[in-house]
């Protein structure tokens, strides 16, 4: 597998993304997280991954064919609905994996090449938000993947959406052993 900067011309896998997991969340009964609509088709959707893909942090994971696998995108600035940070840090503002090709470790890949960025551009903390209905499952995913909660908060102007914020400190890391 490998990642590679994406861009504009990503933005219609990002929504095919979004298609898929809005989909299999609504078949599990989950209509809270993104809603019900495809994304394909939704303006805002379409304008908002335009503005994310143009910042240059957009990274695409791929399977050795060129498969795509699953995205994020990194900035070093944070969502607005989220306390301002004291530092600089490197902001998970969003991870998705194909459901094609779910548990095949994408998202912890993803994630892996944010602290390995944010350790490049000598940053310490790494902070993500995600959805904290369903009993926390997605913040439970996040947990697993190193992070650690730091405060709940809710997005009105999104209906009440329950949401989480998780950092992990870089510092506090165990080394990775050199192979």
């Amino acid at each position: 597998m490998r990642i590679r900067v994406g861009g504009p011309g990503d933005v219609p896998l990002l929504l095919r993304f979004g298609d898929e997991a809005v989909a299999w969340m609504n078949a599990r009964g989950n209509t809270g997280q993104w809603g019900t609509e495809p994304w394909t088709g939704n303006d805002k959707r379409r304008e908002g991954f335009e503005r994310r893909a143009g910042t240059g942090g957009l990274r695409v994971l791929e399977d050795e064919d060129g498969t795509p696998l699953g995205a994020m995108v990194i900035t070093e600035e944070r969502q607005p609905y989220v306390p301002e940070a004291e530092e600089r840090e490197l902001y998970v503002n969003f991870l998705i994996t194909s459901r094609q090709h779910a548990g095949r470790g994408v998202g912890r890949l993803l994630v892996e090449r944010a602290k390995r960025e944010a350790a490049e551009r000598g940053i310490d903390l790494l902070r993500v938000d995600c959805w904290a209905g369903e009993g926390g499952n997605l913040v439970k995913v996040y947990e697993g993947y190193g992070f650690r909660r730091v405060q709940e908060f809710t997005v009105a102007e999104a209906g009440d959406w329950p949401g989480m914020l998780l950092a992990m400190r870089l510092s506090e890391l165990a080394p990775v052993a050199a192979s």
